[in-house]
């Protein structure tokens, strides 16, 4: 019996690929970044303390104000403190 070149050198393309992926994956990125300097928290936007923000609490901060149908996700009216947090991520 013979060897098969062509099925070792693809073992060796293979093999190096697997190694080498991890060099080109990166570092993850994070989930959200902090918010800006001067921008209003969730705990200071949530003047009644409900544990939400209506659109009259989050009209604090235009830049939540301006986005904020968009980051009402289940669009019960209101923003949840993950729905405020997305607004970072962009």
């Amino acid at each position: 019996m013979g060897t098969y070149p062509a099925t070792d050198r693809g073992m060796r393309y293979l093999l190096l690929m697997l190694v080498s992926l991890p060099a080109f994956a990166g570092d993850p990125l994070p989930a959200a970044s902090p918010p800006p300097p001067g921008a209003l928290t969730f705990a200071q936007l949530d003047t009644n303390r409900d544990g939400v923000l209506s659109f009259s609490e989050a009209f604090a901060d235009p830049r939540v104000s301006n986005n904020f149908n968009a980051l009402d996700k289940d669009a019960n009216g209101v923003l949840s403190p993950a729905e405020y947090q997305a607004i970072f991520a962009r």
